[in-house]
């Protein structure tokens, strides 16, 4: 790899025979800065295909959530399987928890549903344990498409508020 560098910086000169035939350095060193951006670039064009699918993919499930959400029949659900994700750690915890739960639509079929990528903060708030019953919807026009209706609890407000102006504190 280092004689490859050494010689496409032009550092050095150097007869190169191939099947008999001489090849030009010059040639050699064209050869090998087209073969190293091509590369480059072929890496880059596999990045930017696999981020617009991602996109694309991401903006469809975000529709359908919305659809569900804004159309879906609301029932309640039962929790029968909750754990922690651990395929993605940040500072060696997991963020997500995988909760699995069961439902019946409005004809009495029983469905269930597996989430992997719920917050934990949001698990553990709402207190989701095995056995718990969760608000969920569904869609009507196909019953195994269903959302969890959870909410993160949103904070109390602070009793003592602070002046922006004179950064006096006052209690309410």
């Amino acid at each position: 790899m280092g004689v490859i560098f050494y010689f496409s910086l032009g550092s050095d000169s150097a007869e190169i025979t191939v099947n008999g035939r001489q090849v030009t350095d010059s040639s050699v060193r064209n050869t090998i800065r087209w073969s190293v951006s091509g590369g480059i670039a072929g890496l880059g064009g596999i990045f930017l295909i696999s981020g617009i699918i991602g996109f694309f993919r991401h903006k469809q499930a975000y529709k359908e959530r919305l659809y569900i959400m804004r159309t879906g029949v609301e029932t309640e659900g039962t929790v029968t399987f909750v754990d922690k994700n651990y395929s993605f750690l940040v500072n060696n915890r997991p963020i997500f928890s995988i909760v699995e739960y069961i439902y019946e639509d409005k004809y009495g079929n029983s469905h269930s549903r597996r989430v992997n990528s719920i917050s934990s903060d949001i698990v553990v708030r709402n207190q989701i344990q095995v056995g718990s019953i969760i608000a969920i919807k569904y869609a009507i026009e196909d019953p195994s498409k269903s959302i969890i209706l959870l909410q993160e609890k949103a904070k109390k407000p602070s009793p003592i508020v602070k002046c922006n102006y004179c950064g006096t504190k006052f209690s309410i």
